[in-house]
């Protein structure tokens, strides 16, 4: 037979690792969605300037450079990803129990 207390020692750290998979997921989703909104409304801005003829856009420049800035974060969100599955135990999720 389980012991009730082995099964609750057991199962915290699972649902604690969850859980913060879930908030990290949740607070990287929410991040690239501000950086793209941010992107897309530099661009709308210097398409509006363009327009005006107040300044003169070369568009090739600007799309290599936003593509370049995008690929970055990308990559640098990755790789904290990466560092958190190493040193983070699953076991932490306790910690918000004890």
């Amino acid at each position: 037979m389980i012991d009730q207390t082995q099964l609750i020692s057991s199962v915290f750290p699972l649902v604690g690792g969850g859980a913060i998979g879930f908030g990290v997921g949740y607070v990287i989703k929410k991040l690239m969605k501000l950086a793209f909104i941010g992107l897309g409304l530099v661009m709308l801005v210097l398409g509006f300037l363009e327009y005006k003829h107040w300044i003169s856009v070369n568009w090739t420049v600007t799309e290599n450079q936003s593509s370049a800035i995008l690929t970055h974060l990308a990559n640098k969100i990755a790789t904290v990803t990466q560092h958190m599955n190493h040193e983070i135990p699953i076991g932490v999720g306790v910690l918000g129990q004890s």
